[in-house]
């Protein structure tokens, strides 16, 4: 069985009011394929740079997570850093740099285009088309998306939506995506 995982890893510095780090793992693909490891395969596609620490390498390996599609590039990390206040469902971007995934296109090595289940995590929408496009047949494929494609890229993010069968976002974003601010109807 198991999943392939295509998105984001990053580096993140957070703030909350209980504490901040600064240049943890983060990314949606990096949270999505640790937790999915407990119950299935899981296979990570995605991009980091030279300065990628070793720990979180580890971390991917001894949760037996592939990493055969996790490209290295010269570079720096994608980087985010935010902070929450006492409501943890919002996210205030406090910074974002793209670096290395901003040359980022999901190339599937051999054997990935044949799985059944797909997690598209939060990633441009034309890059989640591009990885559909390469996918041959999955039985289920969920997505994850944001307010920034929301707003910014609204007519590939429906294209996707036509193509998945699950969609996670916040209450939020639903509203947005909606354009509706009852979330029960959103």
């Amino acid at each position: 069985m198991g999943v392939l995982v295509v998105g984001s890893v990053a580096l993140d510095s957070v703030k909350t009011p209980f504490g901040a780090v600064e240049n943890v793992l983060g990314g949606s693909a990096s949270y999505f394929s640790t937790a999915a490891s407990f119950f299935t395969d899981v296979s990570l596609v995605g991009v980091v740079g030279d300065d990628f620490p070793g720990e979180a390498l580890t971390l991917f390996r001894e949760r037996e997570i592939n990493i055969d599609g996790l490209e290295r590039m010269q570079g720096k990390t994608f980087r985010w850093a935010g902070e929450y206040r006492y409501d943890l469902n919002e996210a205030i971007t406090l910074d974002t740099q793209l670096n290395v995934f901003e040359q980022f296109r999901p190339k599937l090595p051999p054997g990935y285009q044949d799985s059944s289940y797909v997690f598209l995590a939060n990633i441009d929408p034309e890059l989640q088309l591009d990885v559909l496009n390469q996918v041959k047949g999955p039985k289920f494929v969920a997505c994850d998306t944001m307010n920034f494609w929301i707003q910014g890229k609204l007519g590939a993010l429906k294209t996707v939506l036509q193509r998945v069968d699950l969609l996670t976002i916040n209450e939020s974003e639903a509203r947005q995506l909606a354009q509706e601010p009852n979330v029960v109807k959103a």
